[in-house]
């Protein structure tokens, strides 16, 4: 492991010119210092209306004030800004990323669009191909840990649900930018009520030569989603649409620097929600498609070409019941996945699937959530995941919680079928189980919260592209046992005052420590291996004079396999009328680093932008 020690000067430099910015001549403002703990929210999803305050598990959420003010412009940027979110980026912009959640692998992390699973049955590198746009997302949260007993299968480290604006205020708004390495962006949005409906729209298209050989990309994204409310409920309609053509030098192979790969994914999905009383019911349709053009050298395309296109769809019913001093969860679904490829072959996949989660208070600062989920495959057969949550609330500030939940994940096609020069999957894979136990603490007192939580995950079976060395293929292979055992804490203050002045309007720490035991394996792992050992994330955000807001985000993060590396972000920003002009600078120090071994990412990149917002 090397530590550049350079860039750690500068940061903590950094970190000190932070604590004494021109601010502290700005009079502090009065802000509500209330924080997202007690905000009352629907948790992933869950289905339970709760607040984190209550709920005993490790979760957080990302506003859209904080999306706004990142240095980063798509999501898959935005993520590693928070602790125990580990992603894995090919590229930038979004391109190609792989996300997971404290230590467990990219497909052992359910991602879900306003409650809907976006998992791709193919391979978990498409789960990112989100078709939306970051303006159109109200706010995304994070459940970190086994959650297969509430969301079944595949969410055996966390569950990430981004949840959309609404469209019910009028409003529009233009946006274009553009800064190194030829990159321009340019989008639009539309949120207009008509009648009794809230309507929004969007689109995006952004473009860049690339940093290096074959890194350059095209992508282009709409969204659009409609709301009509009844006197019971209301009934909501989503689609999206996102086509990214992109040079992927090095992506699956470090001996191929021509890759090029273009993927197109449509989204659809509807439901209703009715509330009945104390009763509440929630059906929903969805369907999403993913369209994969692989090739493994552009400038000889007929040597190696993979076209593969999977359905996912599928109908869901979830149910709640709130009685006294309890609350029941009833949820069903039926999907299915179907893939036809060129390389993989056509297959099917059905399941079929109910959970059920009961909360009960046996005492005032006492709160019990058990939760059940048994789903059955046409080709892996019965699956049943139990799981319990207690929290214990020991004061008006402070809360203690634990957890423990068996959780599982089912091959994708890629894993079963997929051949090629460097990789060869394995039809005789058998689905992966984990059992995890987690605790922690949180507190909230004003303007500070802090939580603690710690967890130990046992898995079994779990699936990895293996090798005995660098000179034969990678071959998918369930490999016996893994644990896992972390660490994740976070500070965040806010409106910190001294003398009467507001320095930083907000200050947030976050570190996850990470230790496995297949670092001890004679085999090379291709991902379970690649697991952040520490990660620390510290991000500030205060105002200048003049209106001008300035967000600095600075990651350090050490995997078991590569270098360690620091990379400070930083943003500056200003609303004048209707217009915000803004300037990002990502890496801004220009340091070397990488995600994954043979794909170094970008250097220092500036972007200017600007953005007209007219609201009613």
């Amino acid at each position: 492991m090397r530590i550049n020690y350079s860039a750690a000067v500068r940061a903590m430099a950094l970190f000190l010119a932070l604590l004494f910015p021109l601010s502290n001549a700005i009079e502090a403002q009065k802000q509500d210092t209330t924080f997202l703990y007690k905000e009352p929210v629907v948790i992933t999803s869950a289905k339970i209306l709760s607040s984190l305050s209550e709920l005993s598990r490790n979760v957080i959420s990302i506003t859209k004030a904080e999306i706004a003010n990142a240095p980063a412009t798509t999501l898959q940027d935005i993520f590693p800004y928070t602790s125990g979110l580990d992603v894995k980026k090919r590229g930038p912009e979004g391109v190609q990323s792989d996300i997971s959640i404290m230590g467990g692998s990219f497909e052992q992390t359910v991602v879900m669009l306003d409650g809907v699973k976006m998992s791709d049955p193919q391979t978990g590198h498409h789960n990112m191909n989100l078709p939306i746009n970051t303006t159109d997302v109200e706010r995304i949260e994070i459940l970190k840990g086994q959650s297969s007993s509430i969301y079944g299968p595949n969410a055996v480290s966390g569950v990430i649900n981004i949840i959309t604006k609404k469209g019910d205020k009028p409003g529009f708004s233009i946006n274009t930018s553009g800064g190194s390495f030829g990159y321009y962006n340019w989008g639009a949005s539309l949120s207009t009520p008509l009648e009794q409906t809230s309507n929004l729209i969007s689109f995006s298209r952004s473009k860049s030569d690339g940093y290096r050989h074959n890194t350059d990309f095209t992508i282009t994204t709409a969204f659009a989603h409609s709301s009509i409310p009844f006197s019971s409920g209301s009934a909501n309609v989503s689609a999206g649409y996102t086509e990214r053509a992109f040079g992927a030098n090095s992506f699956y192979s470090p001996k191929y620097l021509n890759q090029w790969e273009k993927t197109k994914t449509f989204f659809l999905a509807s439901g209703v929600d009715l509330t009945m009383g104390e009763i509440s019911l929630s059906p929903s349709l969805y369907w999403r498609n993913n369209k994969d053009h692989y090739l493994l050298d552009y400038q000889n395309p007929s040597g190696y070409t993979n076209d593969h296109s999977t359905d996912a769809y599928g109908l869901e019913l979830n149910s709640f019941y709130s009685g006294s001093g309890y609350s029941l969860v009833l949820g069903g679904e039926l999907s299915f996945d179907n893939i036809v490829s060129t390389n993989l072959g056509d297959h099917r996949r059905k399941k079929g699937g109910v959970t059920g989660e009961v909360i009960i208070l046996p005492t005032q600062d006492l709160t019990m959530l058990a939760s059940v989920s048994v789903y059955n495959y046409n080709d892996y057969g019965g699956k049943t995941f139990p799981g319990i949550n207690f929290v214990y609330q020991l004061s008006q500030t402070i809360n203690l919680h634990a957890s423990a939940g068996k959780a599982f994940r089912v091959p994708t096609f890629t894993e079963l079928y997929y051949s090629s020069p460097v990789q060869k999957g394995n039809a005789l894979l058998v689905p992966e189980t984990a059992v995890t136990f987690e605790t922690g603490i949180n507190f909230t007192s004003g303007n500070i919260a802090a939580d603690l939580n710690g967890f130990t995950r046992h898995g079994h079976n779990l699936i990895d592209w293996v090798r005995s060395s660098p000179t034969v293929p990678w071959y998918a292979q369930n490999i016996t046992n893994i644990n896992t055992t972390g660490l994740d804490m976070g500070l965040t203050l806010s409106n910190l005052p001294v003398a009467g002045y507001s320095i930083v309007n907000k200050l947030k720490f976050g570190y996850t420590w990470l230790s496995s035991d297949i670092a001890n394996s004679a085999q090379q792992s291709q991902y379970i291996l690649d697991i952040l050992r520490h990660q620390l994330v510290v991000d500030a955000t205060h105002e200048l004079p003049l209106g001008f807001i300035m967000n600095w985000i600075v990651r350090y993060e050490n995997r078991y396999n590569l270098d360690s590396y620091i990379i400070c972000d930083a943003k500056l920003s200003v609303n004048w009328r209707m217009f915000n002009v803004s300037l990002a600078a990502l890496n801004v120090f220009d340091d070397a680093s990488l995600d994954i071994s043979g794909i170094p990412l970008p250097g220092r990149w500036l972007k200017a932008g600007i953005e007209y917002q007219w609201r009613k």
